[in-house]
């Protein structure tokens, strides 16, 4: 079988294609390797524990850097949290500040108010934190699965244009020459028959492979979010000192 020939004979729509399915194999490849590198909870764990203790030691900036230095999918929530909480923090500040310009001391004078005031504000950083979790792991475990996603509904439709560019010429050369010689219309079906099954061969294995790794990597992100929310609890544990 002469693949080139083949590829020759699908004409133009043949070259997107090729495109899509590169794609795909390039992002398959790459989330395999990501979802392979997610660590197992005595890895994720240990890590998590390093974390809290350059936290703890080195505070709020010492921790950024360590973060910043290290790779995989925990690091890369945890620098968006650290981020998350260093926003919120500024803006706790700002509010503050507006308040002793404004002259309200009577809530700082009630210890009631003071209370409930405190309780809202800190399940205001819990649900803003675990917000950020969730868009971080589902930003860095389903990256590029949209693409695949593309690829898988786009290679069948172009496989479809194919055969309608392919049947077209098929007719032109039919209303050009006559049905006197198959040759004539053999071109035009040829084409229309090699992009519908190329465009079938790239779509079938692309959709298998987004639904496969997608779930996968939702398995993980709810084992791995885990880790992410002790993590934004100890932060909460020190916004009273901010």
């Amino acid at each position: 079988m002469d693949i080139v020939k083949i590829f020759q004979d699908g004409g133009p729509v043949m070259y997107p294609l090729l495109a899509g399915a590169l794609a795909a194999i390039a992002v398959i490849f790459e989330r395999f390797i990501v979802l392979h590198r997610v660590p197992k909870s005595k890895a994720a764990e240990k890590q998590l524990n390093d974390v809290e203790k350059i936290l703890t030691e080195s505070g709020l900036e010492g921790c950024a850097k360590k973060v910043a230095k290290g790779k995989g999918v925990l690091n890369y929530i945890f620098a968006r949290l650290l981020k998350r909480y260093d926003m919120l923090v500024m803006e706790k500040r700002e509010l503050q500040q507006r308040r002793k310009a404004g002259g309200s001391t009577v809530a700082a004078q009630d210890p009631v108010t003071q209370y409930l005031m405190n309780q809202n504000m800190l399940s205001e950083f819990r649900d803003e934190l675990l917000i950020t979790i969730d868009d971080a792991s589902r930003g860095y475990m389903t990256r590029f699965m949209s693409a695949l996603n593309t690829v898988a509904s786009m290679s069948t439709l172009m496989g479809l244009l194919g055969t309608i560019t392919g049947m077209i010429g098929a007719f032109n050369s039919i209303a050009t020459s006559g049905t006197g010689d198959p040759r004539v219309v053999a071109g035009g079906i040829s084409e229309a028959l090699i992009t519908t099954a190329t465009g079938l061969i790239i779509a079938i294995p692309a959709t298998l492979f987004y639904r496969y790794l997608g779930a996968k990597a939702d398995a993980q992100r709810a084992a791995i979010e885990v880790y992410a929310i002790s993590f934004s609890n100890t932060l909460l544990t020190m916004l009273d000192k901010e």
